[in-house]
């Protein structure tokens, strides 16, 4: 979604996005890592995509500073009212041009803020990212699974195999639940009316992150509740999830700039 339609959804953000800070139901290991951080109460981190500030208040209680950079500006707006602190700055910026913050992080964070449709503009946005940091510096991101959406149809149409007289038909009714029209398999994207949304495979991930000059990539899942028409049914299966992600930035990145 472009900025205008984030804007629009500012005001209700928890109806319309499905967030790893929706509470005690969602296990979120983004947050023990970063309060394990040593010499965290010195560092400067960006909230890079800060949304409507979920995760502010938590980073100005542990770093030094503060950077939250996002591109609506009504997001930003609902920020500074969830966390007007005095280590906390705010900057309107897209991601595709941090230029401004060149090598000034010792952390950034990313949380569903890549989601780009457009491949070229999901890898500047991440070479942007890695230029932002400073030697050494760390990478601590949640990007959207496009393996916990196969998941969740594999779980879809094993049950209607369960309810169905035929195979036949119960993929027939796993096709209109799971609406496969929606998804553009090749490209992990998602469509929604004029609204697109970019999922990652984990090995798509690590390629791009590798790409954009970050090592040391690891993976991890944050687990959300089954909701809706999967809770009863997938109760007893494992959660869906987004990825955890870890990285630093490459020495020789900053070597060839």
């Amino acid at each position: 979604m472009d900025a205008s339609a984030w804007n629009r959804i500012a005001d209700r953000y928890f109806e319309e996005i499905s967030s790893p800070f929706e509470g005690e139901r969602v296990v979120n290991p983004l947050l023990d890592f970063l309060d394990a951080l040593p010499g965290r109460e010195r560092m400067r981190v960006a909230d890079l995509g800060c949304g409507i500030g979920n995760l502010l208040p938590f980073l100005s209680d542990r770093f030094a500073e503060v950077v939250a950079v996002d591109f609506s500006s009504k997001m930003l707006q609902n920020a500074r009212r969830r966390c007007s602190r005095h280590n906390v700055s705010f900057y309107q910026r897209n991601l595709t041009d941090l230029a401004a913050f060149k090598e000034s992080f010792d952390v950034i964070v990313s949380v569903n803020s890549v989601l780009s449709p457009q491949l070229d503009k999901i890898d500047g946005m991440f070479d942007e990212m890695a230029g932002t940091l400073k030697a050494g510096g760390i990478l601590a991101g949640v990007f959207p699974s496009m393996e916990s959406v196969l998941y969740e149809g594999l779980l879809v149409v094993e049950r209607e195999r369960e309810r169905a007289a035929s195979e036949q038909k119960a993929l027939r009714r796993a096709r209109r639940i799971v609406s496969p029209g929606q998804y553009d398999f090749l490209l992990g994207i998602y469509r929604d009316g004029d609204d697109w949304q970019k999922f990652y495979y984990s090995f798509e991930l690590r390629k791009r992150l590798q790409r954009a000059g970050f090592k040391g990539i690891q993976l991890g899942k944050v687990l959300y509740p089954w909701q809706a028409d999967g809770a009863e049914a997938f109760s007893s299966e494992p959660k869906t999830w987004d990825w955890f992600v870890r990285a630093t930035v490459s020495p020789s990145r900053r070597l060839t700039q």
